[in-house]
């Protein structure tokens, strides 16, 4: 099965209202479709948020990375992974790995398709359920209401678990944490994040206050790189740290698990290079011991996280429902692994009318 045509796209969207920082931040998928010899199609994408950017992968996937695919057979998926990587080496990570994450997506899922499976079973399933914690209704931003209503709306939901974002206001971190822990109670796990915000001193200071709260893990408090801050981190604080979103890597996870800075490894495959590497990223963790907890695109993490060799959460981040004709169904704060053709993800014509960038 040969791919006979390849085509980029950029769907640009406001951001959700609870999750944004400022009113006009938008959100930008930048995907691929495919086509092989059969007719059968494909899709994938990476995303960028708030600061734009996606044109220039667009340009990367048009000019040098497509037309490197076209004329390949469909189910070489992790021969070409690795080709894209070492073609595009000179030119760092970065864009390049987000771009390379759109095709392996796209190359999974025609992968499944043909094979009449879902990208769950076509990577290894070994799970029909992973729990979740929602996510992406606590701005910084939203006033302490809003944000105990939304968390506490998770749990009536059915869900075990919940994150906050902390950080922009450490003076008022405490407060805004006791009262959410207040509205869901004792049970349910409480995670934060401080999108890199802070400082390690800042951040071990927070970590130690917020204990009172049973945190039960605290993620990226400081700049993601910071491979010597993290290890520091991971010794002194009395919750998990978490941390690995941004890497754009598997490598940089090897340095960071091998030096004992995360508990817990949080890869997102949009930006890392898809599905491929992150399953790499899985075995790394099962290998040393430690929890993979893949970060945000629920609609493709599931599929990871049900084939993935250890126990996983997933973050469940329902900003793109509205663009979609399946939404992911949820049981007792388990996601239920969609058992569809490929990942299952299909964008209503609405979303391709309304959003489809120029």
């Amino acid at each position: 099965m040969t791919i006979i045509n390849a085509e980029s796209w950029i769907l640009r969207f406001p951001s959700n209202r609870l999750a944004a920082e400022r009113a006009d931040e938008e959100f930008e998928l930048i995907g691929v479709t495919m086509t092989d010899s059969s007719g059968m199609q494909g899709t994938g994408w990476t995303f960028t948020s708030d600061y734009g950017g996606g044109a220039a992968i667009k340009a990367l996937l048009d000019t040098v990375l497509l037309p490197r695919v076209v004329q390949r057979e469909a189910l070489e998926v992790r021969a070409l992974n690795g080709e894209l990587f070492h073609f595009t080496h000179r030119l760092g990570h970065g864009i390049t790995s987000m771009a390379i994450s759109a095709i392996d997506v796209a190359l999974w899922d025609l992968h499944a398709r043909l094979q009449g499976i879902s990208v769950a079973k076509a990577l290894g399933q070994v799970r029909n359920r992973v729990p979740c914690y929602g996510s992406g209704k606590a701005s910084p931003s939203l006033p302490l209401e809003d944000l105990v209503e939304t968390s506490a709306d998770y749990i009536r939901d059915g869900l075990d678990a919940v994150k906050v974002r902390v950080g922009r206001d450490t003076s008022a971190d405490p407060h805004r944490l006791a009262a959410v822990r207040e509205a869901i109670g004792p049970s349910p796990k409480i995670m934060i994040d401080a999108n890199e915000r802070l400082g390690l001193e800042a951040a071990l200071r927070l970590g130690r206050t917020l204990a009172d709260h049973d945190i039960y893990w605290f993620e990226e408090p400081i700049y993601a790189h910071d491979l010597d801050g993290y290890r520091r981190l991971r010794a002194e604080l009395p919750m998990a740290v978490a941390g690995g979103e941004h890497f754009h890597s598997r490598r940089t996870f090897f340095h960071f698990a091998g030096r004992d800075c995360l508990d817990i490894l949080q890869p997102d495959l949009c930006f890392i290079g898809g599905f491929t590497e992150a399953m790499k990223v899985a075995e790394l963790a099962d290998g040393m011991g430690l929890a993979v907890a893949p970060h945000f695109m629920t609609v493709l993490h599931i599929h990871l996280a049900a084939a993935t060799p250890r126990p996983s959460w997933l973050e469940f981040y329902p900003f793109m429902d509205d663009l979609l004709v399946h939404a992911l169904q949820i049981e007792d704060g388990h996601i239920v692994v969609p058992d569809c053709l490929g990942h299952g993800v299909e964008f209503t014509e609405d979303a391709w009318k309304t959003w489809r960038a120029a």
